[in-house]
């Protein structure tokens, strides 16, 4: 059967082609011997038609210039980069603006960059130069002034009422000059200027000034009209007493260029010609075609007028290319005869020969199309064929090595080698959601990421993404479900779940696979995970609704101090939503005065104010007062902790000052610092300037970090607490006990203090081991020649056994809330005058709320 289908098709296709050959001869012989019929009828008038559509062309190539420069000007004219510009013109004596600094730089930058780009991007580059022009005296004179291209400024001597184009213009919205000469450049320019306006208000002018000898690229830029030896163009200006030519496209001949008529004659006498321009001057006639002997040529001149500018465009075609054209064509016509036989012959011969193959051909291009890419053609004839047949068996072997290729890179990642975002939704669709299998979709995000990205090093980072996917490919059951989502986040799956147990077995099993730290090259690199958890059908029926999902129960697992992975309820969606609210208003709340500080008093074992702690409070309009638990937390995600961190700096120092000078001594001013800003590369730039702006006492300031701090940025914090240390500046480890900071980095790192956080002072007595515990580290801490002050003390209890431990510094609603800064100020006023042993009792706090 398949045979018989190709003997049919071969017979078929030979009937087709040569049939197919016969009627394209046919049709060919027919063509051209017609076309032969009608050009030697009609070849005076085509070459009278062509001179005319010559000059046509040509004309409108001109007018298109005009268009388009038009154009280009009123969009110039309405730009508002010019507009803004034109205003400041009017309001300054400094009209070019280079310093960044500058508070007006962006008018100046923004209306040089549109100019910059109106003339780079002309067509062939032929604007020359782009200005404006005002009236206002600027720094240049008292006669108006202009700003151009190249930060271009008009000299002292220019004057506004002295421009050519300026008592043109008159009424007129635009318009277009003669030919001057230009007073920058020194050329001979023509310029196109128009009316700039802000809303009804005349606020100057815009203008192109396009070099005379350009004209004719302009004319050749557009496919209308084309440069050819065998024609000359000639542009009249014929607006004025005396016309003139403004371009002449003769390259022997270009001393006509901008000569006006009565100094023609005596150019053509100069190049020795009896019949020359001014010949051409005396024959133009608008819309007609005169043929004449010129230049030494027999030729036609067709001319058309450009009424609407005072132009006259002529075009002067030689005869003899007319009549080298006829030989040519009579001999492509004896050519194309002859070789129609030839081909006619040679295709009769060989036309059975060559169409044996391609049914095997055009058998294998159909199983390529259906998909199937493994096939092979066998042509044995060393024929253009059998190229054909084997770059075909090539092709099929290359496509089906490239789709291959491209699956791969469509589907996994080059780096963790596991599937990546665009399999997600495709794979648990088809696989597991089409089931309609209780299935838990799990998003697990490394939360330290970007900070081991910058401490460590992206090859480092690169490294740990890949250890991270084979360390949950032998962590987790069902292996198949593991993707790379994007950045630091893994997607994996839990299937055919029947309670909730079983998913949080399985998170729980991933958390303890990530509880000790991966080596990657060499460094031991810790990590801190959190998973959101969705579980499919009911939180979702298909991939987006379950990744938004899984995304709102990580924001939230981020968010908690405790909980690692959380799965996902509707409670949630609120709550993000708030934070997202928080965030919205944070980002502007510093520039709103929402942010002030409050500080709470730091006693010592003296019953001395030993200094305050800065405290940053939040008061919105819209959602109240915010604790800073939340908003930091969400400005710390943001990065609005850096300049939120570096303003509690400038301001807690400026408080500092403030005090030291009103009660002559020198508080202690305690301030938090975030890892975020510890690790900027300007961080110590930006302390060392708050410090001279605010002319602190060095020795009176101290910075408290983390311990999370410890972990991440402890490559940045050498050279900040040598800083310190150099200047008397003090630095604390804040909320000791709350994370993982070990006695090694009290002992590689020269802290001054170290504040036992809360949790610690609240469990002093629930057990003779805490008890003991933090007597030890307080003997410790002192050995080691720091201070130690507890935080968060509450009770008369609390405060006598931290003091017979010998604690260094106390600071707790005991005995005192957070104050403003006139609490401050009476607080300090009170406090010295009560006697020292009566202090405690006079200043302990029974209102705990803040």
């Amino acid at each position: 059967m398949r045979k018989t289908f190709r003997a049919k098709q071969s017979t078929l296709s030979k009937k087709i082609v040569g049939l197919t050959v016969f009627l394209d001869a046919l049709f060919l012989v027919v063509v051209i011997a017609a076309l032969a019929f009608f050009y030697f009828n009609n070849i005076q008038n085509q070459r009278i038609q062509n001179a005319a559509l010559e000059s046509e062309k040509a004309s409108l190539a001109i007018d298109t210039f005009f268009t388009n420069t038009y154009s280009d000007l009123t969009n110039l004219s309405e730009d508002q980069d010019v507009i803004d510009y034109l205003n400041y013109l009017k309001t300054t004596t400094s009209p070019v603006i280079l310093d960044t600094e500058d508070p007006d730089y962006l008018i100046y930058h923004n209306f040089e960059m549109r100019i910059e780009s109106m003339r780079e991007y002309s067509i062939d580059s032929i604007y020359n130069f782009i200005f404006v022009a005002s009236d206002s005296e600027c720094s240049t004179g008292s006669d108006g002034c202009y700003v151009g291209t190249s930060d271009t400024v008009s000299p002292m001597t220019w004057n506004l009422s002295e421009r050519p184009w300026i008592s043109d213009l008159g009424v007129k919205e635009e318009t277009l000059t003669n030919p001057y000469t230009d007073s920058l450049s020194g050329e001979p320019v023509i310029t196109f200027v128009k009316k700039v306006y802000d809303g009804t208000d005349l606020i100057g002018y815009i203008g192109i000034d396009i070099l005379v000898e350009n004209i004719g690229k302009a004319i050749y830029a557009y496919d209308y009209y084309q440069e050819e030896s065998a024609k000359s163009l000639v542009v009249f200006i014929t607006n004025q007493t005396d016309p003139q030519i403004l371009y002449f496209s003769n390259p022997d001949y270009q001393a006509y260029s901008l000569l006006h008529f009565s100094e023609i004659s005596s150019q053509d006498s100069f190049y020795g010609l009896d019949a020359g321009m001014a010949l051409l001057v005396e024959s133009k006639v608008g819309g007609e075609v005169v043929e004449l002997n010129a230049f030494g040529s027999k030729g036609l001149l067709s001319t058309t007028v450009l009424s609407d500018v005072g132009w006259e465009v002529s075009t002067f075609v030689y005869r003899s290319v007319q009549i080298g054209l006829e030989l040519t064509f009579l001999i492509l016509l004896g050519s194309i005869l002859g070789l129609m036989v030839l081909i006619s012959l040679i295709l009769s011969h060989k036309i059975n020969k060559t169409l044996n193959p391609i049914n095997d051909i055009l058998d294998s291009i159909e199983e390529i199309k259906n998909g199937n890419y493994d096939v092979s053609v066998n042509i044995k004839d060393n024929t253009e064929l059998k190229y054909v047949a084997d770059a075909l068996n090539i092709m099929s072997k290359e496509i089906s090595k490239q789709v291959n290729l491209v699956y791969q890179n469509y589907v996994f990642d080059q780096l963790t080698g596991l599937k990546i975002r665009r399999a997600v939704h495709q794979e648990i669709e088809e696989h597991i959601l089409s089931k309609s299998i209780k299935s838990a979709i799990c998003l697990l995000d490394i939360e330290n990421m970007k900070n081991i990205n910058v401490t460590k090093g992206q090859n480092v980072a690169d490294d740990l993404l890949k250890l991270v996917g084979e360390r949950l490919s032998q962590t987790l059951r069902f292996k198949e479900g593991i993707y790379f989502n994007n950045g630091s986040e893994f997607v994996f799956i839990v299937p055919e779940i029947k309670q909730l147990d079983a998913v949080e077995s399985e998170v729980q099993r991933v958390m303890e696979g990530f509880r000790e730290p991966i080596i990657v090259q060499d460094l031991k690199v810790e990590i801190k995970i959190h998973v959101g958890i969705a579980i499919f059908p009911s939180d979702g029926k298909n991939m987006t609704e379950l990744m938004k999902k899984c995304n709102t129960a990580l924001y939230k697992a981020k968010q908690s101090s405790n909980a690692r992975f959380v799965f996902y309820n509707d409670r949630l969606t609120r709550e993000v939503n708030y934070g997202a609210q928080v965030n919205d208003e944070l980002s502007y709340a510093l520039e709103r005065n929402q942010l002030y500080l409050k500080y709470q008093p730091l006693i010592d074992k003296k019953s001395e104010i030993y200094g305050f702690e800065a405290l940053i409070r939040w008061s919105s309009p819209t959602l109240g007062e915010i604790s800073p638990q939340i908003f930091i937390s969400n400005a710390e995600e943001s990065h609005l902790i850096i300049p939120i961190g570096t303003w509690i700096l400038r301001k807690a120092c400026q408080t500092q000052v403030t005090l030291s000078k009103k009660f002559g001594l020198d508080f202690v001013m305690s301030v938090n610092v975030s890892p975020i800003q510890l690790i900027q590369k300007d961080f110590l730039d930006n302390l060392k300037k708050i410090i001279k702006e605010t002319d602190i006492n060095p020795k009176c300031l101290a910075l408290e970090i983390t311990e999370g701090v410890l972990i991440e940025s402890t490559v940045y914090l050498d050279e900040t607490i040598d800083f310190l240390h150099s200047i008397g500046a003090k630095i604390s480890l804040d909320d000791f006990g709350t994370g993982y900071a070990s006695l090694t980095y009290l002992r590689k790192i020269p802290f001054d203090n170290l504040k036992i956080d809360k949790s610690f002072v609240d469990g002093i007595f629930a057990s003779k081991k805490d008890h003991s515990i933090i007597g030890t580290i307080v003997d410790l801490v002192h050995n080691l020649d720091m201070k130690i002050i507890a935080e968060g003390v509450e009770t008369r209890k609390q405060y006598e056994f931290l003091k017979l431990i010998q604690t260094d510094v106390f600071q707790g609603f005991l005995f005192s809330k957070a104050l403003t800064f006139d609490e401050v100020i009476l607080y300090i006023d009170q406090f010295y005058k009560v006697a020292r042993n009566k202090r405690l009792d006079v200043f302990a706090a029974s209102d705990y709320e803040d």
